[in-house]
């Protein structure tokens, strides 16, 4: 790599460093069981005490699980990377970790509706978000106070798909002397390595373009390691800045909370996770390219009222897609057809495109997010989000652009 900014090559996905197996297998072995036995009752101590490095229970350290982290945090950039069960663990254990009754999160009011809904939940600790609607660095600077504790915010928001300057928030938050806390799922590090960039933690659902093709959830969080909690001093009570420097984040996740969560990622799936990861700057610039293909297509649909991508001239933030390598704008889109009638419609007539509530697949995946993932919002929620009644949202797949084209074509001649 020519430098920190420049996405990991090729190569880095296919040959992880320091992923050796004794029985020569060419990839890491899934290591499927619940503990580890040892020789004496003083080596397993030693293990327990953190004066011996070793396994002994894989709630706290699996081997082909730490595999898929050292890879993660390899391919970040980042010190080190813990893998969750879920992404919404992955984010709940990245809070947690940070935070206690009393603080605040300044966040994007067009988040995905999964992660509002757990912010609500952090009303009953004491905990309170001040959501923003544009989330310019000047309006994230406004709403950020003395109970702040951290930024968060998604690369690339899912549905709103508004994309955010990661490089300006950063330097708001750290004015602030509180982390940027970033969800990278929709761009992954092909597209950006957002620590290069400015930011401290990157949170990944791996469920998604990581894994590639829906076979496991889970989800990471990475530690760029450079966050200067002790010289904050907000993160005292929380953390143990004095012993653990700029990795007390990260000693305190996986020492405390997640490991007492128990949000531990099973260790087949980390090893799909490894395997996915061999493809995915592959999948990523063709399933980009087939996002903008679609899109622009759509753009001429008279069926269609709108289109909203990124890679599209046409989305005003499209300007912030040059951060991303290439200029690629991810693999989501969402179109508004006129009514929920129409928008049921069009998804019962598609032949290829999959019904189901997920993105990143190596299929394209269609979903009416106000019935879905955002039922259980209210309407200004929603709208906030850029959910609709007559939205759809689409994330694009790896067949041939020509074919998921015409798929869209027929289903949208078929609308009255």
């Amino acid at each position: 790599m020519k430098n920190e900014q420049t996405t990991p090559s090729s190569t880095a996905y296919v040959h992880p460093r320091n992923q050796t197996d004794m029985m020569g297998a060419s990839m890491m072995p899934v290591y499927q069981t619940s503990a580890f036995s040892h020789s004496t009752a003083a080596e397993l101590e030693q293990i327990f005490k953190n004066q011996k490095p070793g396994y002994a229970y894989s709630r706290v350290g699996n081997p082909t699980v730490n595999a898929f982290e050292n890879q993660m945090a390899r391919l970040e950039g980042g010190l080190s990377a813990t893998a969750c069960a879920s992404g919404s663990a992955a984010i709940a254990c990245c809070f947690l970790t940070l935070l206690k009754s009393g603080d605040s999160i300044v966040a994007p009011a067009g988040l995905y509706g999964g992660t509002l809904s757990w912010l609500k939940e952090l009303e009953a600790f004491g905990i309170t978000t001040r959501l923003v609607e544009d989330f310019s660095a000047d309006n994230v600077a406004a709403a950020i106070d003395a109970t702040t504790r951290f930024v968060f915010t998604e690369i690339i928001s899912n549905p709103k798909l508004e994309v955010v300057d990661v490089a300006a928030l950063a330097e708001t938050a750290h004015n602030a002397d509180i982390p940027l806390i970033v969800d990278a799922t929709a761009v992954t590090p092909s597209l950006m390595r957002p620590i290069a960039f400015g930011a401290d933690i990157v949170i990944h659902s791996s469920s998604k373009y990581i894994n590639g093709n829906g076979t496991a959830i889970s989800g990471v969080i990475v530690d760029g390691g450079r966050f200067p909690w002790r010289k904050s001093g907000k993160f005292d009570e929380v953390l143990p800045c004095k012993r653990f420097g700029p990795a007390a984040f990260t000693a305190k996740l996986r020492n405390s909370t997640w490991q007492n969560i128990g949000a531990c990622l099973a260790p087949v799936h980390a090893w799909l996770n490894l395997s996915g990861l061999e493809t995915l700057p592959l999948r990523m610039k063709q399933i980009c390219s087939n996002a903008k293909a679609l899109a622009a297509f759509l753009e001429t649909s008279e069926a269609v009222q709108a289109v909203n991508y990124p890679g599209l001239k046409s989305s005003p933030w499209h300007s912030r897609t040059a951060q991303f390598a290439g200029g690629q704008a991810g693999g989501i889109l969402t179109i508004r057809v006129g009514s929920k009638a129409r928008a049921f419609d069009l998804i019962d007539h598609l032949k290829l495109a999959l019904n189901l509530p997920n993105i990143g697949d190596t299929k394209t995946l269609v979903l009416h997010p106000a019935s879905t993932i955002f039922i259980h919002s209210d309407v200004a929620t929603q709208e906030a989000a850029g959910v609709f009644e007559d939205t759809v949202r689409v994330s694009v797949g790896l067949e041939e652009a020509d074919d998921i084209i015409a798929d869209f074509k027929q289903a949208l001649d078929t609308l009255k």
